[in-house]
C-alpha cells in the first residue's frame, strides 16, 4: 500500500485498495486467468465426497477424465401427466397474478407469474404509481422464502421445564391450542406485539379485536420512522412520513441518507431520481454528505465525508449561512449559538464550493430537497426538524415534499416496547401473542426481554420458524406466507394495493387474521365474516371506496384515489416555529482524534435480516463493498494505517459493563487495548458469548469519514435455518433502547472496548481480482463537457477484421445499457438468477471466484481511497459477433446463431474451459459440481421450467432470456403479427427500477434500442479487440465542475 494516500496515482480507475496499492499479489492474480482457475477442487475435508484433482487425475487418464467429466448421463425420471387441469391453466403457459410486497419498511406492487399452479418468479407490476414494474433483489428473492424448507409445517408447542430452560417440541392441534388460547385471553391482562404492517383491513380488524377484548397493543419495528413523523408533529401539527417527489427536484442534498440503498423507499425512489439523470440541461444534481460511503453516495456529483454527530450542526450550519447572507426572511433562534467555525472549515470544504452550494439552494428553492436519515440517535428527532425547517425555508414544502400522500404508519397502536417489558415484569401482562416481529432478534437488551416473557403465562408466536423468538413461546402457530395469504396494503396514502394467494397453502399454516376472527367467535365477539377474505373484501369494498369491482380490483392489483391529484402543486402548511426549540444550541466543539462513533447500517440485501435465511441474498454482492456471506466493521483507509489493522484481522467488541440507557452525544470514548492485556474479554468462545463480546473481521472501505467504524446489521442469526445460522454477528445488541422503547439508536454513544487478535477471517468478495489494466471500458464526463460533444470522452478505435462478418435474415438482437441512468442497486442480479436458475455456490467457493452470477455489477473507484469517486457498470455476456469463445471450443457447444446470440449447447459442453480462458469480458461461469443435485426440497419449485438446469462440468452465461424471445415469436405468430418494440423483455431490463437497460431488435430502425446502440454517446467495451459485442454503454454524465487537476488528464484511459 503507499503511504501516502495524498499521491497523486495513473491508475484512474481501481477496483480495490490492493489494485490503487500495486499490490504484488492482486498484479500476479490479474494477469492470470483469475482465481477460478487458480484453486483446485476441494479436498475431502473441505467438501465430502469430492475428489482432489490430482487425486482424480491420478486414478483416470486425462483424456478420459475430461470426456466423462462432463458428460455424466443423467438419471432417468419418471414425468407423471396433468390429468385433472383447471380450466385457466394451460400447460406450458404462465399465468401472471397481481399482488404486493412489503418487507417491514418498502412495499410495492408485483407480478406473480405461476407455472402449472406453482409460483416460480415475482415481477414488477406496472400499474403500481411506486414502482411501476421496477423490482428490488429483496423482493426477487421473496420467492425462495416460499419454499424455504425450514418453515413449520404444523403448529407447534413448546412443552417447557420448570425454569423454561428446557423444552420439548410436539405437533399441536389448531382446535386444542384455540381453546386454550382462548381461556387465557378471557383472564384477560392480555396483550399483542407486532411489527408494522400498512394494511387497513388487518389494522381494522386487530384494533377491533383489542378493543372488544380489552387487550392492549404494543408495535416494535426497528426500522420506523418515528423521528421523522414526530418531527412532522412539532412543526406542522400531523404526525406522518411525508412522500418525496425527488423526479421535481433539481438538486437533492442527503446527508446520510441513503435513499436510492436501504432508507424508507429505495425502489420508488431509484424510479423517481433517474427520471432526472438525463444528460441534458434539465439533469438534477445530487450532493452527499455522509460517514459510510453508501449507495446513495457513490451516484453523488458532490460527496463530502462528515460524521454522524455533524449532521445537525450541518443543517444548522446551512440554515444560518442564508439567513447570514439575507436570502431567506427569517432569524436565528436566540436559544442556538451561532457556529463557532465557518461552515467551509467545520466539514473540510473549499469556501468556494459551501459557497456554491448556497447559491445552488436558493437558485433552485421551490425545486429542491434536502433528506437526511434517521439513524436513530437522540438527535434523529431534532435533526428531522431542522431538515423541515430548511425545507421550509426553501420553498420545498407542498411540491418536493408531498404531505397529502404520506407513507401510511401505525398511530393508534402504544408502541413503546419498553412499557410492555415493564408489564411482564409486574405481572400485568400474562398472555402476549407475536405477530410479525421478532424481538429476542432485534431488540437490544435482549436477556431482559427474554427473563420477562419468561415470567408469562403464555406466549404465542406466528412466526414461520421456531426462531429465536419461538423458541420461548408456548405455542408457535405459522402464518401464511405472503404468497399464500389474502390481504390488502396502503403503502402511502391513496394508493390501495392487493394481495391475493398465488398458490395454496403448503403446510397447515393459517393466517394470523382468520386466528382472530376464530378466537373472537369462541368468546362471543363476532366480526359478522366467516374467514379473512370475507372480512377483507367487506372492508376493502366498503371502508376502500373501490371507484370499480372486486375483480377488476385484483385484475389491476392497485386502486388509485384521486390519480390526477398527485401531480399538482398543493400549498405549503404553516410552520410552527415553535418546534425549533426541541433543538439543542450548537456546540461547534471539535471531537478528540482519540473518539470514533460507531454505525449501525442496513444494507440492500439483508436488510433487517428477516430474509436471512434465503441463499440469493446471503450471496448477493454488496453494491458498495462487493462482499457477500458476512458482516464486517467498516474502517477507513486512515484509521486501519492508524490502528495497523489489515484487511480481514478479527478485533473483539464490547459494550462497557454497567452502562446506563440514554444518550448525550454520539461520540464513543474509543479504548484500544492489545490482545494481552487483561479487560475481561474471555478468550474462550462460551466466555465471549456470555460477556456479550462480538468478533468480526475488519474491512477497509475507501469513502469511509476517519473515526467512523461502521457495522451492517441483519446477520449473526442463531435459529433462522441453515444457510442463516452463524453467518457474521448480530449488531443489534450494539444498538440502544431509545423513548422508552419505541425506537433504537443506530448510532452508539455508549464506550466500547476494542481488541484487536491475530486471526483472520477472509471476506468473499467478488471483486479485486479484474484489472481494466488501462483500457477503455468506463468512459465518464462532465455535464458541461457532455453538451458541448456527447461522443467526446469516447476514444474510437480503428479496427480492421479478416472474418467474415455474419448476416442476420430477419433480427439482430441487441441491448444498450445507460450508466448514467444504472445506480448501482443490482436488483437485476437476482431477477436473473431468478429467471435462469442461477446456483449459489457458498463462501468457500466465493472466495475461490467461482461465483455462478450471469450479469455482474462492477464497482469502479476513482482517485484517491480517501474521497473516491464511484462508477457501477453492470457487464452481461456480450453475444459478440466476433466472439472469441466460439472459435476455442473444441465440440462447438458454443455457436452463434443467425438471429446475433451467443447460445450454449449444454449436451455438448465437455468442460474445458477454453471459452472462458478466451473470453476477454469474463462472463462465462464453470458449474465445477452439481450445484442444483443438493438443492433440498421444495426449493425445486421455485426454479423456472422453461430454463435448463445445468449439470456438473458445463459452462454456462447469461443467454439474452432466449426462452422469452422464443416465446414472443411464438406468440406473435399465432396472433399472425410480427414482432413490435418492447415484445421482448430480458429479466433484468424488466427489474431494473430505473430504466437503464434497453433491449431490442438492432435491423428494426424503429426500435429504442436502435436508436441509442447508434448514438454519439454509446461505445463497445474493449472496441480495440473487435469482438463486435451486441451490448453497447452510454457514458456516464455527472453534473459538477471540472477541476483543474482533471482537465489535464483524458476520460477514457484506465
Amino acid at each position: 500500500m503507499k503511504k501516502e494516500l495524498g499521491l497523486k496515482d495513473k491508475t484512474k480507475y481501481w477496483l480495490s485498495l490492493e489494485q490503487w496499492g500495486k499490490d504484488k499479489d492482486f498484479q500476479n492474480l490479474a494477469t492470470s486467468q483469475g482465481r477460478e482457475f487458480l484453486n483446485p477442487l476441494p479436498s475431502e475435508k473441505e467438501a465430502e465426497g469430492l475428489w482432489e484433482r490430482r487425486e482424480f487425475l491420478q486414478l483416470m487418464a486425462a483424456s478420459v477424465a475430461l470426456a466423462s467429466f462432463g458428460c455424466v448421463r443423467r438419471p432417468t425420471e419418471k414425468i407423471v401427466p396433468y390429468v385433472k387441469r383447471p380450466d385457466d391453466i394451460v400447460l406450458g403457459e404462465a399465468n401472471f397474478y397481481s399482488s404486493s410486497y412489503f418487507d417491514g419498511e418498502e412495499g410495492f406492487g408485483i407480478l406473480v407469474r405461476t407455472r402449472e399452479g406453482r409460483p416460480v418468479k415475482i415481477e414488477g407490476n406496472k400499474n403500481h404509481p411506486m414502482n411501476q414494474g421496477g423490482l428490488s433483489a429483496r423482493a426477487h428473492s421473496h420467492i425462495l422464502s416460499l419454499y424455504d424448507p425450514e418453515r413449520l409445517k404444523d403448529p407447534q408447542q413448546n412443552l417447557f421445564n420448570k425454569e423454561k430452560s428446557n423444552r420439548e417440541s410436539i405437533r399441536a392441534s389448531y382446535s386444542t391450542v384455540d381453546a386454550d388460547i382462548v381461556e387465557h385471553l378471557k383472564k384477560g391482562k392480555a396483550a399483542f406485539l407486532t411489527g408494522e404492517w400498512p394494511s387497513p383491513s388487518s389494522e381494522n380488524l386487530l384494533r377491533d379485536f383489542c378493543r372488544k377484548n380489552s387487550c392492549a397493543h404494543f408495535v416494535w419495528n426497528p426500522l420506523n420512522h418515528s423521528a421523522l413523523a414526530e418531527a412532522q408533529e412539532l412543526c406542522y401539527g400531523t404526525a406522518l412520513v411525508p412522500r418525496l417527489a425527488l423526479d421535481r427536484a433539481n438538486l437533492i442534498l442527503s446527508i446520510d441518507c441513503d435513499f436510492l440503498g436501504t432508507w424508507l423507499s429505495p425502489t420508488e425512489f431509484n424510479r423517481l431520481y433517474s427520471q432526472r439523470r438525463k444528460a441534458n440541461r434539465d439533469m438534477n444534481r445530487l450532493v452527499v454528505f455522509e460517514s459510510l460511503l453508501s449507495l446513495t453516495g457513490t451516484n453523488a456529483d458532490w460527496r463530502v465525508r462528515i460524521t454522524p454527530s455533524q449532521q445537525l450542526d450541518l443543517v444548522l450550519s446551512l440554515v444560518h449561512s442564508l439567513i447570514q447572507r439575507g436570502l431567506v426572511k427569517a432569524s436565528w433562534p436566540s436559544h442556538l449559538d451561532k457556529p463557532s467555525l465557518p461552515p467551509y472549515k467545520a466539514f473540510h470544504v473549499k469556501k468556494e464550493a459551501w459557497d456554491q452550494l448556497i447559491n445552488e439552494l436558493w437558485k433552485n428553492r421551490g425545486q429542491s430537497l434536502i433528506l437526511a436519515g434517521e439513524s436513530g440517535a437522540k438527535e434523529a428527532k431534532k435533526l428531522q426538524i431542522a431538515v423541515a425547517w430548511l425545507n421550509h425555508l426553501l420553498g420545498n414544502d407542498g411540491w418536493t415534499v408531498d404531505y397529502i400522500h404520506p407513507y401510511r404508519t401505525w398511530t393508534w397502536a402504544n408502541r413503546k416496547l419498553e412499557t410492555l417489558v415493564e408489564h411482564l415484569e409486574q405481572g400485568k401482562i400474562n398472555t402476549l401473542i407475536i405477530h410479525r416481529t421478532n424481538p429476542l432478534y432485534t431488540y437490544p437488551n435482549k436477556r431482559r426481554l427474554e427473563a420477562a416473557l419468561k415470567k408469562a403465562d403464555l406466549v404465542v408466536y406466528t412466526g414461520d420458524r421456531e426462531d429465536e423468538t419461538g423458541r420461548l413461546a408456548h405455542y408457535i402457530l405459522p402464518d401464511h406466507h405472503d404468497l399464500e395469504k389474502w390481504s390488502d396494503w396502503e403503502f402511502q396514502k391513496g394508493t390501495l394495493s392487493v394481495q391475493q394467494p398465488t398458490i395454496r397453502p403448503l403446510y397447515r399454516t393459517r393466517a394470523f387474521e382468520d386466528a382472530l376472527i376464530k378466537w373472537a367467535s369462541l368468546m362471543g365477539t363476532d366480526f359478522q365474516a366467516g374467514s379473512w377474505y370475507e372480512y377483507l373484501k367487506q372492508n376493502t369494498i366498503t371502508g376502500g371506496g373501490l371507484g370499480f369491482s372486486w375483480n377488476g380490483f385484483l385484475e389491476t392489483g392497485v386502486y388509485i384515489k384521486n390519480p390526477d391529484q398527485r401531480e399538482r402543486r398543493t400549498p405549503a402548511r404553516v410552520f410552527q416555529s415553535s418546534a425549533l426549540s426541541a433543538i439543542s444550541p450548537v456546540k461547534g466543539t471539535k471531537h478528540s482524534e482519540e473518539e470514533y462513533e460507531l454505525v449501525l447500517y442496513l444494507t440492500g440485501g439483508l436488510k433487517d435480516g428477516s430474509l436471512a435465511n434465503v441463499s440469493w441474498l446471503q450471496e448477493f454482492p454488496d453494491p458498495v463493498t462487493k462482499i457477500c456471506w458476512d458482516n464486517y466493521l467498516c474502517v477507513s483507509p486512515a484509521t486501519a494505517r492508524k490502528k495497523g489493522w489489515q484487511e480481514g484481522q478479527v478485533v473483539k467488541l464490547k459494550k462497557e459493563s454497567g452502562t446506563t440507557i440514554g444518550l448525550n452525544s454520539s461520540v464513543i470514548s474509543k479504548k484500544e487495548v492489545s490482545s494481552k492485556e487483561d479487560i475481561s474479554l474471555a478468550e474462550s468462545e462460551k466466555q465471549d458469548k456470555l460477556a456479550n463480546i462480538i468478533k468480526l473481521p475488519i474491512h477497509i472501505q475507501p469513502g469511509q469519514a476517519d473515526g467512523v467504524l461502521a457495522l451492517a446489521l441483519g446477520y449473526g442469526r442463531e435459529r433462522a435455518g441453515k444457510v442463516a445460522n452463524q453467518v457474521g454477528v448480530n449488531g443489534y445488541p450494539l444498538a440502544e433502547v431509545l423513548d422508552e422503547g419505541q425506537s433504537i439508536s443506530f448510532v452508539s454513544s455508549v464506550p466500547i472496548y476494542i481488541t484487536s487478535t491475530l486471526k483472520k477471517i477472509p471476506l468473499a468478495n467478488t471483486q479485486g481480482h479484474h484489472s481494466m489494466e488501462g483500457r477503455q471500458i468506463v468512459v465518464e464526463t462532465t455535464l458541461k463537457k457532455y453538451l458541448k460533444n456527447q461522443g467526446g470522452a469516447i476514444h474510437r478505435h480503428k479496427v480492421f477484421s479478416l472474418w467474415s462478418s455474419h448476416q442476420y435474415p430477419k433480427h439482430k438482437w441487441g441491448m444498450v445499457i445507460d450508466l448514467n441512468s444504472c445506480t448501482g442497486c443490482s436488483a437485476c442480479v437476482s431477477a436473473c438468477q431468478s429467471e435462469n436458475n442461477v446456483p449459489t455456490v457458498g463462501k468457500d467457493l466465493m472466495l475461490q471466484g467461482r461465483e455462478m452470477h450471469w450479469i455482474r455489477i462492477d464497482r469502479y473507484y476513482k482517485g484517491v481511497p480517501e474521497e473516491p469517486e464511484t462508477v457501477h457498470q453492470p457487464v452481461v455476456c456480450m453475444h459478440c459477433d466476433n466472439a472469441p469463445c466460439e472459435t476455442v471450443c473444441p465440440v462447438a457447444a458454443t455457436v452463434h446463431s443467425d438471429e446475433g446470440t451467443n447460445d450454449m449447447i449444454y449436451n455438448r459442453c465437455v468442460g474445458t474451459r477454453y471459452c472462458a480462458n478466451n473470453c476477454p469480458y469474463k462472463v462465462r461461469r464453470f458449474n465445477w459440481f452439481n450445484y442444483t443435485k443438493k438443492v433440498e426440497k421444495p426449493l425445486n419449485m421455485a426454479m423456472n421450467p422453461d430454463v435448463t438446469v445445468r449439470s456438473r462440468g458445463v459452462m454456462e452465461k447469461c443467454t439474452f432470456c432466449i426462452h422469452r424471445i422464443r416465446e414472443a415469436q411464438a406468440k406473435a405468430k399465432l396472433e399472425n403479427r410480427k414482432l413490435k418494440d418492447g415484445d421482448i423483455q430480458t429479466a433484468c431490463q424488466q427489474s431494473c427500477p430505473t430504466g437503464a437497460i434497453v433491449f431490442g431488435d438492432l435491423k428494426d430502425k424503429s426500435s429504442k434500442v436502435y436508436r441509442l446502440f447508434n448514438r454519439e454517446d454509446s461505445y463497445s467495451l474493449l472496441e480495440e479487440l473487435n469482438t463486435q459485442p451486441a451490448v453497447r454503454y452510454q457514458v456516464k454524465v455527472r453534473n459538477k465542475e471540472e477541476s483543474a487537476d482533471e482537465l489535464h488528464e483524458e476520460d477514457h484511459h484506465g
